[in-house]
């Protein structure tokens, strides 16, 4: 009998290892630790079932796996119990790649170190590593394997490590390209060449369609939809966006508890309440059988932390505001869908609905004026802009000074156009109250003029093109005369100024042309104003979006630029200002600044230095 016994205890030592999936090893070992999640404990599947096809896809034959999806779906869940996996049951050596080092740092101190923590099994084998300096922040050593925690933007850390697993987190936040290196994503891809068993995840809340990595690669998959039984006629769907439906009060406002989904199939009415068990009952299906590489989507209308509730009011929120950026938002983080570009000709024949005889130099509405100049080699142009409430914009005039910007006269007029009120019908006057003006050329010329009149919100710009430069950015000093310039992202201006040229609606984000000529806009200024696109441009295998000339001429559009970065970068308060207005409070910050008569000019009180 004891001999029996002993040889049962020398079989079982024997005995094979039991073959986990990634979800099976996640439902047994993994736990979410304390701060790093929603539910803190052992990690449980059934709580996002649509998470368990993703995970084990990795145990078929299947070597790249993609994920399109939205926030809060428990994406970085699905990648930490991959890498958790391949570190306790299948050994191997991993690369965790983050957008930037910033966030491969943050990423190892807040999620990969408090994982390994919290899982026994993974601490346990962390221990066993004598080497305390083998693990750092970026580089986590274990038995028969290696975490690398890198950024995308490092092209000598991408190509230093042959790996075997990649977890490619967030790739529409990479950079394009890497200066003489290409794709990131192509590099680290490289690093997985040399294994038969590579095993990749691509994932990512995408961004704007046409240039998506994300996008790129879900067309590439075989593109699998979560479906989910309706409770009331038990067919299969798809939950997006367009079966959203609310109630709403007489007066238009939300009614509580009144969000659903609408089944496309018997029209029933889909709640919060039933997404528990129609989750339970959910599969994958997928809608493209001539590709091979398994391609999730995921949005939060699926998500056990994300109520329809908190989604039709966001919602709301938005469209209310009509805030395009904040609209692009939630499409891409709420329901994991990429922003389609506009990339359409303008219509400058819908123009003429926007222009208007003006009573005065400023009509009413106007509260702040802007100077946006140009330095050519003959001559000066510039474009004044007023502003209103709701980002109403007036195009008050659009003029040139003739002559040689080497020469102080033509100078010393710019200082008459920047300097002197300009008057309501019922003589009230404001000034223009910041200006920009482009040092692209003849920089120290233009240096000269702006210095000593910062006090006056004159500023020295200079003008760069390129996806993801902000209009504003930081002044800086570097130049021979260490005079303050400030960079803009005309890129992002362009794209503001030709969204709001569309908006035909009187009102928020609307704007304002003159109908009499001899404010200067006239058939020209239109073509200027019109003389470029936003295009998708192929450059070295990298798609992007550039602005490209369709004519010469295009002061019109740079004027425009300028005085609307003027505006950003004044950031005056408007409220403050119409109450100035209201009170008949005709002060000044710097009256002796302006020209003798204007006593009547409002200023905002701003400064910008």
């Amino acid at each position: 009998m004891k001999m029996n016994k002993v040889i049962a205890a020398a079989l079982s030592v024997l005995k094979p290892k039991p073959i986990l999936t990634i979800s099976d090893w996640a439902d047994k070992y993994r736990y979410i630790a304390r701060g790093t999640g929603p539910e803190p404990g052992l990690w449980k599947t059934s709580r996002a079932p649509y998470t368990k096809e993703i995970m084990d896809a990795f145990s078929t034959s299947a070597n790249i796996v993609v994920v399109m999806a939205s926030s809060q779906v428990g994406k970085t869940e699905i990648a930490l119990n991959m890498m958790g996996y391949y570190m306790a049951e299948d050994p191997s050596p991993i690369m965790y790649l983050m957008p930037t080092e910033g966030m491969a740092s943050d990423f190892s101190k807040t999620r990969v170190d408090p994982t390994i923590t919290a899982c026994k099994v993974l601490n346990t084998l962390f221990q066993q590593n004598a080497k305390k300096t083998d693990n750092t922040i970026e580089l986590k050593t274990f038995p028969s394997g290696y975490l690398a925690l890198y950024g995308a933007s490092t092209p000598t850390k991408l190509a230093s490590k042959p790996i075997r697993v990649l977890i490619a987190d967030e790739v529409d936040r990479y950079p394009r390209e890497l200066k003489g290196e290409g794709d990131p994503l192509k590099l680290a891809l490289q690093r997985t060449t040399n294994f038969w068993n590579r095993k990749v995840l691509i994932i990512s809340t995408p961004t704007v369609k046409e240039t998506s990595s994300i996008v790129e690669w879900f067309d590439k998959s075989d593109k699998r939809y979560y479906n989910v039984p309706c409770p009331h006629c038990n067919t299969y769907i798809v939950l997006n966006w367009d079966s959203m439906k609310w109630e709403t009060d007489s007066d238009g406002n939300y009614i509580k508890d009144s969000a659903h989904l609408e089944c496309p199939s018997c029209e029933g009415k889909i709640y919060d309440g039933h997404k528990e068990a129609l989750l339970q009952d959910g599969v994958w299906i997928k809608t493209d059988l001539n590709k091979n590489i398994p391609g999730f989507h995921i949005s939060s209308l699926y998500s056990s932390w994300v109520t329809f509730e908190e989604l039709v009011n966001e919602y709301i929120e938005i469209a209310d505001s009509e805030d395009n950026a904040k609209m692009r938002e939630f499409l891409n983080l709420k329901l994991g869908e990429p922003f389609e570009a506009i990339v359409e000709d303008l219509d400058i024949e819908l123009l003429e609905s926007h222009k208007f005889e003006y009573d005065a130099e400023l009509p009413e509405g106007v509260l702040y004026l802007t100077c946006g100049v140009d330095v050519q080699d003959n001559r000066l142009e510039y474009q004044i802009l007023g502003w209103g409430e709701n980002n109403q914009c007036w195009v008050i005039t659009n003029q040139m000074i003739i002559g040689s910007p080497e020469q102080d006269d033509v100078w010393d007029s710019l200082d008459g156009v920047i300097c002197r009120g300009y008057s309501f019908a019922d003589g009230r006057k404001l000034p223009i109250s910041a200006s920009c003006v482009d040092s692209g050329y003849l920089a120290d010329r233009v240096y000269k003029f702006t210095t000593p009149r910062e006090h006056l919100r004159v500023a020295a710009v200079k003008g760069f093109g390129g996806e993801g430069i902000p209009i504003i950015n930081n002044l800086s000093s570097k130049n021979r005369t260490y005079t303050k310039v400030m960079k803009v992202g005309v890129d992002a201006a362009k794209a503001v100024i030709y969204a709001r040229l569309r908006n035909h609606t009187k009102g928020k984000n609307y704007i304002y042309f003159p109908l009499n000529i001899t404010h200067g806009c006239g058939d020209e200024y239109y073509k200027q104003l019109n003389s470029e696109r936003r295009v998708l441009d192929l450059k070295h295998g990298v798609k992007r979006f550039i602005w490209k000339k369709i004519r010469d001429r295009n002061e019109a559009l740079d004027t425009f630029v300028y005085a609307l970065a003027a505006y950003e970068m004044a950031a005056p308060n408007l409220e403050y200002i119409k109450e100035q207005l209201a009170n008949q409070q005709f002060e000044t910050e710097d009256d002796d600044d302006y020209a003798d008569g204007e006593e009547n000019l409002i200023s905002s009180g701003i400064k910008l230095y």
